[in-house]
């Protein structure tokens, strides 16, 4: 199947070349507590502020990695975004050592250009965050949407609107056909659940060849917080079920994500793999609209929930939704 895009993935990184993950989204220590990226943080899109947010909390994920006691990954990150960054310098991280335990360290990151704080993050890493070590048999967790069982991922073309942060999707046709759930009327905005498929690089597939080398565990975590901010909060007029627009477009209103939190519930998924993403806009008020969503691994465990706040303006649009 053809991309759904004519992204011009040349324009970024080189076609058909494999990409290091390390040289994209690396760091080096500068200190005993500071770090630099070795590359800047590249846009969603051209006529954007900044630098992608899930590119910033990715980097600022490894900065919390590096900076504790080996064999402690993330559990938690939670994070603001204070000013947009640039997209034509590096970012200047400095970390602040607020605890170290024996199974539970915490780090707080902040992020600057030319002196001035664009990003703060609060990370809490542990050592044991296996789903396959769990000491009880007592768990849960939030069923996968239908849609997955009715669209399976071999089955959607791919779309390569967010490969410049090497981010890709496979986008039911639920999220662009409106009559194809029409009982979704009857349901409150907030309780309606959206879904698609995502994925961190790609090999050979759709007629795009960007595979990632360099994926150790430690870039696993940075590859989920990539993926996890792409795409959703652009999704508004969906979830409002806004007619005479094409939900295909990427772009319909303004948005801005505020912060970003994301709970790791396990350290064994694998972010080059398709994952699957769902969420449901639970509250929207004042031009803001909060973010809940479940993304689960490719053999449909539940790793990871990522919670939003973005900053909208419909500009008209919202005069058809449907609450």
């Amino acid at each position: 199947m053809a991309p759904s895009s004519s992204f011009d993935l040349s324009s970024v990184y080189p076609p058909n070349t494999a990409i290091n993950v390390e040289d994209v989204y690396g760091i080096v220590k500068t200190g005993d507590f500071t770090f630099k990226g070795k590359e800047p943080l590249q846009k969603p899109a051209a006529a954007a502020r900044g630098a992608y947010g899930g590119n910033i909390a990715g980097q600022a994920v490894l900065v919390a990695i590096r900076s504790s006691p080996e064999g402690f990954f993330p559990h938690s990150l939670h994070s603001y975004f204070v000013k947009p960054v640039s997209s034509t310098a590096v970012v200047d991280w400095e970390v602040e050592e607020i605890s170290s335990g024996k199974n539970f360290c915490n780090r707080a990151v902040k992020g600057s250009q030319d002196g001035e704080l664009k990003f703060f993050a609060n990370v809490s890493l542990t050592k044991r965050n296996s789903f396959k070590t769990i000491l009880r048999p007592l768990s849960f967790q939030t069923p996968q949407h239908d849609w997955f069982d009715r669209n399976k991922v071999q089955d959607i073309p791919l779309d390569t609107r967010g490969a410049c942060n090497l981010v890709y999707h496979k986008l039911p046709e639920e999220m662009h056909d409106l009559q194809l759930t029409g009982r979704e009327d009857s349901i409150p905005a907030a309780e309606r659940r959206v879904s698609y498929y995502t994925q961190w690089g790609i090999e050979n597939e759709g007629g795009v060849n960007q595979p990632l080398t360099g994926v150790t565990k430690e870039f696993q975590f940075v590859g989920l917080a990539v993926i996890s901010d792409a795409l959703f909060l652009t999704r508004l007029a969906r979830v409002l079920r806004v007619e005479g627009v094409d939900l295909k477009d990427f772009v319909h209103y303004f948005s801005v994500s505020l912060d970003h939190i994301i709970y790791f519930h396990d350290e064994d998924f694998d972010t080059t793999k398709w994952m699957q993403f769902s969420f449901k806009a639970v509250r929207l008020v004042n031009n803001k609209a909060l973010l809940e969503a479940e993304m689960y691994d490719s053999k449909g465990v539940h790793v990871a929930t990522v919670i939003q706040e973005g900053l909208v303006h419909f500009n008209g649009l919202e005069s058809h939704a449907k609450l």
